[in-house]
């Protein structure tokens, strides 16, 4: 199957569905605890978002039971495999983050195909943050690309390994920018920023959230944002396209999915109350207080994006020579 149709066809398995599955109607459901997994391991903003989305919904439903499941490993793809071949009935969900689409050219073979699953509605937007420490003699982007190309290899870039999003945003900007730095992998984005602090790694693509702090503390120097508009968190910081870059756009962002054959009456009574959730007051606080944006789009709105997000990752992971494994 064409990558660019993967969630489009789980959208039309999901409308194939309705009368099919049990319970096809919406006000039936639902009629047993729902599970939220997430792919994961606990802490992160994907399991912070499953568990706001599961508070809220126990207490939508009347108290029908919404709690959330961990089940980490492989970039994901263990505990993604549990949610495609779950049954198809709206009481499994998941909540993945970016990392999901670009699984399928990491890996030689998965045990399910993107298509298994479909989009419910993304739930929101982590832009990344380029940050580097005070010993790099670059005030923005320019004058960073600059220094790399005149010193090739010459900085360390921190990320949380192979296919990570710290990895893939420091590359599409090396790739973008024709500039080489030495890639040192860490477990895990917390884990990479002591020798970051520390000067032992000296440049880091990671989500603004996560290296904020240590930029008021003085301990870092942020250059730019990733995404196609300034945050609203960091108004006073450029874009990279701002920075010179023409054409990167590369943030992290989450998105609830289900099995493919769920009944569409149930993938749009989700994405009603799911969006709803999103927007209430304190939840948007909370999602503020992440630095994320909440996004809440329709479930034809979503496929479209993550299909076009697998496309441009797939290309990018192509083109630097990563490897499948």
């Amino acid at each position: 199957m064409p990558r660019s149709n993967r969630f489009a066809a789980a959208l039309a398995a999901a409308a194939l569905a309705f009368g099919l599955s049990a319970p096809a109607n919406a006000q039936d459901y639902p009629t047993k605890p729902v599970r939220i997994l997430v792919p994961y391991p606990p802490g992160g903003a994907s399991d912070v978002t499953a568990r706001v989305l599961a508070d809220k919904l126990t207490k939508r439903w009347g108290g029908k039971p919404v709690f959330v499941e961990n089940k980490a490993g492989a970039n994901g793809v263990i505990g993604t495999e549990t949610i495609a071949r779950a049954d198809p009935d709206g009481h499994t969900l998941g909540l993945v983050a970016s990392s999901h689409v670009a699984n399928p050219a990491l890996f030689k073979k998965l045990p399910f195909d993107l298509a298994d699953m479909t989009p419910v509605t993304m739930t929101a937007q982590v832009q990344l943050g380029l940050v580097v420490h005070p010993s790099v003699p670059a005030q923005n982007v320019r004058e960073l690309v600059a220094y790399l190309r005149a010193n090739p290899n010459k900085l360390a870039v921190a990320t949380s390994g192979r296919g990570s999003n710290p990895q893939l945003w420091a590359l599409a900007f090396q790739q973008a920018t024709g500039t080489q730095m030495i890639d040192v992998p860490y477990k895990g984005s917390g884990a990479a920023h002591p020798d970051l602090l520390a000067g032992q790694t000296q440049v880091m693509f990671d989500a603004v959230a996560a290296v904020t702090p240590h930029v008021k503390a003085g301990k870092l120097r942020i250059l730019a944002v990733g995404g196609e508009k300034r945050s609203p968190y960091l108004p006073d910081v450029p874009t990279m396209q701002e920075g010179g870059v023409p054409g990167y756009a590369m943030a992290s962002w989450g998105a609830v999915i289900a099995p493919a054959k769920t009944p569409r009456p149930i993938v749009d009574y989700l994405h009603r109350e799911i969006v709803a959730v999103l927007n209430e007051p304190d939840v948007k606080e909370r999602m503020a207080a992440m630095l994320a944006e909440v996004i809440g789009n329709s479930p034809a709105e979503a496929a479209r994006i993550m299909n076009a997000e697998e496309a441009r990752l797939t290309k990018l992971i192509r083109d630097v020579g990563i490897p499948p494994e």
